[in-house]
């Protein structure tokens, strides 16, 4: 009895053992266990690509390029106040902070770009580009300039800021405007007004002989458009005629500057709050988008003007730039207007779907659509990064978690060829 006794213990101990090895050598007797990995992280940018981050701060628009040798680039940089934003337009409302209310727009914008700048190169922007003077724009522009230095400034007034009016007057009690305005005319920043119809304003600074597929023309500013002739412009309406038809104020979303990046094949177009509905009792000059998709032609890429409000995005703009890509920067519960989504979900038989991402969306904004509306966005929530390889023959969409700032990526879509 003893040694049977033994020689079951030592049976039972033995089999232990064997379990023990056999669970930490990653196998399981009956259900199987996943084993944990690691998340993909988004690899850093290299020299010969084209890196377009649309940060999602939950705050408005901001997005930061790495051109192909280096050089770096903000368009907008805002800061949408949520509280005052629902307390004036109820029952609207806006997204939360991204990640929370501890982070400043400017602060998470800063520790993003921090993140993705490659570890030698300098914490810098070359060219930072303000599109309107709309705190969802350029609302943190002044906090992020604090963290990291902007060498060259272009935004589509300076120095006078007199289009449509006397800016410096009509927004004599704006902070934002009042602290912009100091930043622009100090000694820390290079300022330009926009040229409009330019292919050099805006250049790499570090190896342009080395990229001359890379090109970044300016479309738009003000009332002036690029016609997509050499650097030809056309007038599309006078400063007079937008001020008597607001009764002696004014609209700075059709006086957004606009532009087109080229990389070889590949074509990003992004403009701002450029307003693009006609009919309705408007004035024909409303429609700035109709011009622009002229000049500009077919893209792979574009923004929604406007967060896709219902006054942008008309069907002619989709049409001509007929994007496979769609990126949407939006921060209010009525982005995007039900009609825009309508014109960018259509397509002809036998013609590619669009990829449609965005960077936020609300939660009402879903409950009111409907499930099948959530069904055509590829995704609705994070970062999102274009990634164009050199030369300019592909390029790959991927979202990031912006739940921190690791660099996690949640989807990826491609690699589509440029056409």
């Amino acid at each position: 009895m003893i040694r049977f006794t033994s020689f079951l213990t030592m049976f039972c101990l033995k089999f232990i053992a064997i379990c023990c090895f056999i669970g930490f050598s990653g196998f399981t007797l009956g259900a199987q266990t996943p084993v944990a990995t690691a998340p993909e992280k988004l690899k850093t940018w290299s020299e010969g690509y084209l890196d377009i981050h649309f940060i999602n701060t939950g705050r408005g628009d901001l997005s930061f390029l790495i051109l192909p040798d280096g050089t770096t680039a903000l368009i907008d940089a805002g800061n949408l106040q949520k509280a005052e934003f629902e307390a004036k337009y109820a029952p609207l409302k806006a997204t939360s902070p991204v990640p929370n209310d501890s982070f400043s727009a400017a602060k998470y914008a800063a520790h993003y770009i921090r993140n993705v700048l490659p570890s030698k190169t300098p914490l810098a922007i070359d060219y930072a580009i303000v599109t309107h003077f709309h705190d969802d724009h350029y609302g943190s522009l002044v906090d992020l300039s604090k963290l990291v230095p902007i060498k060259n400034l272009i935004d589509r007034n300076f120095p006078d800021y007199t289009y449509p009016f006397d800016l410096k007057q009509f927004l004599s009690k704006n902070a934002i405007f009042q602290s912009y305005l100091s930043f622009a005319n100090s000694d820390t920043v290079h300022t330009e007004a926009a040229k409009v119809g330019s292919a050099s304003q805006i250049k790499l600074l570090h190896a342009p002989q080395r990229y001359p597929q890379f090109q970044i023309r300016n479309v738009k500013a003000n009332a002036d458009i690029w016609t997509g002739a050499g650097e030809q412009v056309l007038t599309h309406f006078k400063a007079d005629d937008m001020v008597q038809y607001y009764e002696g104020k004014y609209n700075e979303n059709p006086l957004s500057l606009a532009f087109k990046i080229s990389y070889g094949d590949f074509d990003y177009f992004t403009g701002g709050d450029n307003t693009g509905l006609q009919g309705f009792g408007l004035p024909a000059w409303f429609d700035v988008e109709t011009p622009m998709a002229k000049a500009v032609g077919r893209v792979e890429v574009t923004t929604l003007n406007h967060h896709g409000n219902r006054d942008a995005t008309n069907d002619f703009f989709v049409k001509t730039l007929d994007p496979k890509v769609v990126v949407q920067q939006l921060w209010c519960s009525d982005h995007p207007g039900q009609e825009v989504y309508q014109r960018l979900i259509y397509k002809e038989k036998n013609a590619e779907g669009r990829v449609i991402l965005s960077t936020n969306m609300h939660p009402e904004t879903l409950v009111t659509y409907g499930p099948w509306f959530k069904d055509n966005y590829q995704s609705t929530q994070g970062h999102i990064v274009v990634r164009v390889s050199p030369g300019g023959k592909e390029y790959t969409v991927y979202v990031l978690d912006d739940r921190n700032q690791d660099g996690v990526v949640k989807r990826v879509f491609g690699p589509f060829v440029s056409k």
